[in-house]
């Protein structure tokens, strides 16, 4: 009787498990984000309200938080701080900061070297500075928000090709 018991509350639990609904922003057949249940969700709505808070429930329409119901087709951006990988331009910016600073270390490496030479030289110095702060602009500026225009912001179960089970 006892085997039995368990045999179905583990067979229950499994199932409810696999039940659980994912909001994924897709780009095409990419997914660029994934929210599921239990998590914390900051997201703008279209009427420029800022809305917070974890994840209770997903519907086909609607997104139901600990503080606010929300619809999907209502939110305009996601709070995408920890979700995103690396793109281009923090790619760019990274090499643009490192180019900077190897800069202005080969030119006071070459100071020490070539005899007759003493000082920072000041066109070295600005060209240097301008490619670390473009560099750290391109890397660090950037809002933690992604728009979902252009994107498609829906909710699947676990039939769907793009759930992802061990999240």
């Amino acid at each position: 009787m006892k085997f039995i018991f368990l045999f179905f509350s583990v067979l229950i639990i499994s199932f409810s498990v696999h039940a659980q609904k994912q909001l994924v922003l897709m780009k095409g057949e990419r997914v660029v984000a994934r929210f599921t249940e239990g998590e914390y969700l900051k997201c703008k709505l279209k009427n420029k309200q800022k809305k917070e808070g974890r994840i209770i429930e997903l519907t086909d329409t609607h997104v139901y938080t600990s503080n606010d119901s929300l619809t999907i087709l209502s939110i305009e951006s996601l709070y995408m701080k920890g979700k995103r990988k690396i793109n281009a331009t923090q790619g760019v910016g990274g090499l643009l900061f490192i180019a900077g600073i190897g800069y202005f270390a080969i030119d006071q490496l070459n100071t020490l070297i070539v005899p007759g030479q003493s000082g920072v030289d000041e066109q070295v110095a600005i060209t240097s500075l301008v490619l670390t702060a473009a560099g750290a602009a391109m890397i660090f500026i950037h809002s933690p928000y992604k728009k979902v225009y252009g994107h498609t912001l829906q909710t699947i179960d676990y039939n769907s090709r793009y759930y992802q089970f061990n999240k």
